[in-house]
């Protein structure tokens, strides 16, 4: 079975898979590309206490190069569900406290309901570890640039390594 389409920059960059110029070129035309905006707006339906905290998770996002204007709502969606969960963890909280099993057993489950959708909308905008690790890095462009330019190699170990490197802070 396939796995999922790689980039063709991926492709190139790991080294597996070589593509002519002609092929790369109509692999690449066949690409989308979205652009990243300046800076992250929340959308207009979020409440304006949540505003702050979007912009500045919005940024971070931006400079790790994992937003655009389409991701707005998912981390919009992930700010409005984390409330709620929190808002539901606090009744869930009193209702234990008042030794009240029932209220506790429903609001101990619309947090779960919250805590999954804050989850997955986390999953899917890479705030998460595991979903940081599933961003493909290819192992070429980590280890070019951290050996040295001159250890004793060749000439042409000296200039892949140059390339790699070059590559690397492109990527960056």
């Amino acid at each position: 079975m396939a796995g999922r389409r790689q980039p063709t920059a991926l492709l190139e960059a790991n080294g597996r898979k070589h593509l002519t110029e002609a092929e790369a070129d109509a692999r690449r035309d066949q690409e989308v590309y979205v652009a990243s905006p300046e800076a992250a707006v929340p959308p207009r339906w979020l409440p304006k206490k949540l505003h702050k905290e979007f912009r500045e998770i919005g940024e971070i996002l931006l400079a790790a190069g994992l937003y655009s204007e389409l991701d707005r709502d998912v981390l919009g969606q992930y700010f409005l569900a984390r409330e709620r969960w929190l808002r539901a963890d606090k009744l869930a909280s009193q209702a234990i406290r008042d030794k009240d099993e029932t209220l506790a057993q429903k609001w101990a489950s619309t947090q779960n309901t919250y805590f999954r959708q804050a989850r997955q909308c986390a999953e899917s905008m890479g705030l998460s570890v595991t979903a940081r690790c599933r961003i493909v890095v290819p192992q070429a462009l980590q280890n070019a640039g951290r050996a040295g330019p001159e250890d004793g190699a060749d000439e042409f170990t000296r200039k892949l390594r140059a390339r790699q490197a070059a590559a690397l802070e492109a990527a960056e």
